[in-house]
């Protein structure tokens, strides 16, 4: 089950005995657990009834005696045990020997961000209960889910505003939770949320360093283009991300690029990327700087150095540096990513 099913099967079914929360989107989790909360407790009795509890700091038997309480309120006993997959094997043998017959005045929800490994756990849940699949939104389904976002809050999210924010924060699902929130405060009771709402209150520092230090790798100036990475990086900018920002950036250039030679104007640009002009106008000069050899080799470089990240020991401080120095030459990238 996704996570949207998981929100319509709250409103229209009972709650079943056992849910495992799956994936990496924890602020999607966070909200399922909120939903199941309300609907299990009533509100003044919550921090009464709803249990939050890490397995790596508990026993799967010391769940299992707190799931045999009695609810005080509400209808059922709620817990939620968290990082399941800390669990060594005899826990996990004792929360499936549970699963074989679940109390039915208790809901126990089970959560990993793992995907593979829980495979005999995930069966059992699947007998007595609901499996949920909770998924970051991608880059083509992040802007829709800004604007359901929205309206959760009674408000509505233009389509360029929510494109703006994505290019703004990034696929972070937190910053952009926190940047819709302080969109809605900005604007108060009014309901539509705009572009211009959205320059004037989201912050600009991570994306533009980014597009900044993109602007010394085209003009070749290895030490600004280093220190840009580093103040980055001393900002709290986690590798992974500042890369990947990178790689969407250096997608659009040559979006544009190409886009700009065929003869498309910058509106029907800015309609095709679902960006504000003043944004596509900003790619369109800089990708200039770029010829279509040096995107494609910039682009190569990137996906080396994503593969460098996720698969060696290397201090990714260390990788991110040389994929700069390398993309940064003067006279053209060198070959030798490794420097």
């Amino acid at each position: 089950m996704h996570s949207s099913q998981f929100f319509r099967h709250l409103k229209q079914n009972p709650v079943a005995s056992v849910y495992l929360f799956k994936g990496e989107a924890d602020l999607l989790m966070e909200d399922a657990w909120k939903k199941l909360l309300d609907k299990v407790v009533p509100a003044a009795a919550q921090r009464f009834n709803g249990e939050r509890l890490q397995a790596k700091e508990c026993s799967a038997v010391d769940i299992v005696e707190r799931l045999k309480v009695l609810p005080m309120f509400g209808t059922k006993r709620l817990v939620m045990v968290q990082g399941i997959d800390a669990w060594p094997k005899q826990h996990q043998e004792s929360i499936l020997s549970y699963l074989a017959k679940p109390l039915p005045s208790a809901c126990l929800v089970l959560t990993t961000a793992q995907k593979k490994g829980l495979d005999k756990l995930e069966a059992a849940v699947s007998l007595v209960g609901i499996v949920v699949g909770f998924a970051a939104p991608g880059e083509r389904d992040a802007p829709r889910w800004l604007q359901e976002r929205a309206q959760l809050k009674d408000k509505k999210l233009s389509s360029q505003a929510a494109s703006l924010i994505l290019e703004l924060v990034g696929l972070d699902l937190h910053g952009l939770e926190n940047e819709l929130d302080k969109l809605v405060t900005y604007v108060g009771n009014r309901e539509a949320i705009e572009a211009d709402d959205v320059q004037e209150t989201v912050s600009y520092q991570r994306s533009f360093s980014v597009f900044e230090l993109l602007g010394f790798v085209s003009r070749g100036d290895r030490s600004r283009a280093v220190h840009s990475l580093r103040s980055l990086i001393r900002a709290g900018e986690p590798p992974l991300a500042i890369l990947a920002l990178m790689s969407r950036q250096i997608r659009i250039l040559w979006q544009s690029k190409e886009a700009l030679a065929n003869g498309v104007s910058i509106s029907e640009l800015s309609r095709h990327l679902r960006l504000p002009q003043f944004v596509v106008k900003n790619y369109a000069q800089e990708s200039s700087l770029f010829s279509e050899t040096e995107l494609h080799k910039i682009h190569t470089a990137i996906r080396e150095a994503d593969l460098a990240l996720k698969g060696t020991g290397s201090s990714p401080e260390l990788i991110m540096e040389n994929l700069v120095l390398k993309i940064a030459q003067p006279t053209g990238l060198s070959t030798d990513y490794t420097d």
